[in-house]
């Protein structure tokens, strides 16, 4: 287990989780110390070395270590919630299901106009668990606990958020146009390094769909390796 950061790069976490991945836990405990560290160097600001008024930097170290406070409190809060095994509502508003139970439910969209929850966001998390819901008092319909209303869910041992996916997409894109660079055009010639070209002779800043092929699969089999 890498205990210490040893690089800047945002993507390098090793250091933040003891397993595999974060737990909520440990992202409600990291949130926390970083706040208590923007709040104690907002403080040590107030009179530094040299004579500098640093008002409005100081202020907003606080607020912003004030923000990240209440993230660890939201957090700390989910991570009992589902630890708990407190029971949620099984549905939104008595007619959405969420979870498995919304799994392969209502594909186009025709019966609930919208693309079911199945892998909740925090604030539903919080919102289903509400003391003052009303299916609390209705026995027929008993709550259920988090991890219960996702047990079935296909993928769930390997899933990521949706910006987790927009991310690698985006970073896999920059690749592919670095790799298309590095490649010679079979289309128009063009070399290594050089932009592709029209008939005319005229430059493109697009490539030839036959180069970003060729880029695409250096990076595939980059991937594989």
């Amino acid at each position: 287990m890498t205990t210490h950061q040893h690089s800047t790069d945002p993507a390098d976490t090793a250091h933040l989780h003891a397993g595999d991945r974060i737990t909520l836990e440990e992202l409600a405990t990291h949130l926390s110390a970083a706040a208590v560290w923007l709040r104690q160097l907002g403080i040590a600001a107030e009179r530094p070395a040299v004579p500098v008024e640093f008002n409005q930097l100081c202020e907003e170290l606080g607020t912003v270590g004030n923000r990240l406070a209440g993230l660890a409190e939201t957090v700390a809060e989910v991570d009992a919630i589902i630890t708990e095994e407190r029971p949620l509502a099984r549905t939104f508003g008595g007619t959405e299901p969420w979870g498995f139970a919304a799994y392969g439910v209502d594909p186009t969209q025709t019966k609930y106009g919208k693309r079911l929850s199945t892998v909740l966001t925090h604030h539903q998390i919080k919102a289903l668990t509400r003391s003052d819901a009303p299916w609390r008092a209705d026995h027929a319909e008993p709550g259920v606990s988090y991890l219960d209303g996702l047990d079935g869910l296909p993928g769930l041992g390997t899933w990521e958020s949706k910006r987790a996916a927009e991310r690698r997409a985006a970073e896999r894109e920059q690749r592919i146009r670095e790799q298309t660079r590095n490649e010679s055009c079979t289309t128009c010639g063009a070399q290594p390094g050089r932009d592709c070209q029209t008939r005319t002779g005229r430059l493109a800043e697009m490539p030839h769909q036959g180069r970003r092929q060729s880029a695409v699969a250096t990076i595939d089999q980059d991937g594989a390796a």
